[in-house]
C-alpha cells in the first residue's frame, strides 16, 4: 500500500514538473515573439524617419535645380526650403504612407 502511494505521488510529481516545464517553455516562446515584434516595429519606425529625411533632402535638391533652371529666380525656395528643412529636422510623422496609417490604427496618435 505504501509502495502504491509512492508510485502515485511520484507520477503526480512528474506530471506537475512536465506541466511546469511546458508552461515555462510557452512563456519563453511568447517573450521571444514579443521581443521580435518590438524589434521589427523599431526597425519600421527608423526606416520611416530615414525615408522622411531623404524626402527632405530631395526637396532641397529640387529647389537648387529649379533655381538654376529659372536663372536665379528663387521664388520657389520660399516654399520648398522650409518644407525640406521641416522634413529633415522634425521628429513628428509628416509623410502619410502605409506605416503612418498602421501607426494611426494601433495607437491613435502617430507622434
Amino acid at each position: 500500500m505504501v509502495a502504491e502511494l509512492q508510485t502515485v505521488s511520484r507520477e503526480a510529481c512528474t506530471a506537475m514538473i512536465e506541466h511546469a516545464y511546458a508552461m515555462g517553455y510557452m512563456d519563453a516562446k511568447e517573450r521571444e515573439r514579443k521581443r521580435k515584434k518590438a524589434l521589427r516595429e523599431k526597425r519600421e519606425r527608423k526606416r520611416y524617419f530615414i525615408t522622411q529625411k531623404l524626402h527632405g533632402v530631395a526637396v532641397l535638391i529640387l529647389t537648387v535645380v529649379a533655381v538654376k533652371l529659372l536663372d536665379g529666380d528663387a521664388t520657389i525656395a520660399l516654399f520648398t526650403v522650409p518644407l525640406g528643412v521641416t522634413l529633415i529636422a522634425s521628429k513628428e510623422m509628416l509623410i502619410i504612407n502605409e506605416y503612418y496609417w498602421k501607426c494611426e490604427e494601433e495607437n491613435g496618435i502617430c507622434n
